[in-house]
């Protein structure tokens, strides 16, 4: 039974560190590589299941004060470089995507986000803060509109809060009207933070006239549902400093991450 236990106990937790230590050593040779092709220094904040973890349970990521910490850590650290930020996220806390955002903005040197399949919600919040967003033709990112609310109701976006409150009046409950005031400030938040990324970057419209405002409002003010995949022909319109001159071996590198589903097989 002994011998059993650390067969069991070696194939639960061991045999995954040491699969994901070696893909871990492959991604850091494809960073390294980049780093040197493109004269800038690269990170990654890369949001997906893994197959490969203990006992075969995988954590759902999002952005939160982790990330943050760490990537500021690292805007700082390479203040004399440019800087290119591969992103694959859902999205996350508004805080936390704020923080690395400004972080982003005020960086001295060129930044670039790369983005291979999506950066939604506050992924695109961090997006919009670089000189450049790279997306593949077929990438999405997403509207920005807050999402408010608990465990107990679930969080819905802020826009629809609002409305809720306003065509119920004075039939709204008390959580209603507390979530639509807090929507209210959120909305106010997230337009001044969008404003301050995209000011300068979004192209005038036919008569000269500034469109910062039309394109934050197309983005945080709840029109489309927060699950929209704007594509990169869809961003561009909109006036978002975007280019598709997407570098292939970002695609390899995402290939080293192991998914945890495999209903999709082809032969390579």
């Amino acid at each position: 039974m002994s011998l059993l236990f650390i067969l069991l106990f070696f194939y639960a937790v061991i045999y995954p560190q040491s699969q994901l230590k070696q893909i871990r050593m492959k991604r850091m040779s494809k960073l390294k590589a980049m780093e040197k092709r493109h004269g800038c220094k690269v990170l990654t904040m890369i949001h997906r299941r893994e197959a490969i973890s203990v006992f075969g349970l995988p954590a759902y990521q999002y952005i939160d004060e982790e990330d943050a910490e760490q990537i500021l850590r690292w805007i700082r650290q390479y203040q004399d470089y440019p800087l290119e930020l591969i992103l694959h996220t859902p999205g996350g806390q508004l805080h936390a995507s704020i923080q690395i955002a400004r972080a982003l903005r005020r960086h001295p040197k060129n930044t670039k986000v790369i983005i291979p399949h999506y950066s939604m919600s506050g992924g695109t919040i961090i997006a919009l803060a670089a000189n450049e967003i790279v997306m593949d033709k077929d990438a999405v990112i997403g509207p920005i509109d807050p999402q408010i609310g608990d465990f107990v109701r679930g969080a819905f976006p802020a826009p629809s809060w609002i409305y809720a409150a306003e065509t119920k009046k004075e039939k709204a409950d008390d959580t209603t009207l507390v979530m639509s005031d807090i929507s209210r400030k959120a909305l106010k938040l997230t337009r001044d933070v969008a404003k301050e990324l995209l000011e300068g970057k979004i192209q005038p419209g036919p008569s000269g006239e500034s469109r910062l405002d039309e394109v934050v409002d197309k983005l945080v003010s709840g029109e489309m549902i927060h699950s929209t995949p704007l594509s990169a022909a869809d961003a561009k319109a909109l006036g978002l400093p975007i280019s598709t001159d997407f570098p292939q071996e970002v695609h390899e590198f995402m290939k080293l991450f192991k998914p945890v589903k495999k209903n999709v097989e082809y032969v390579e």
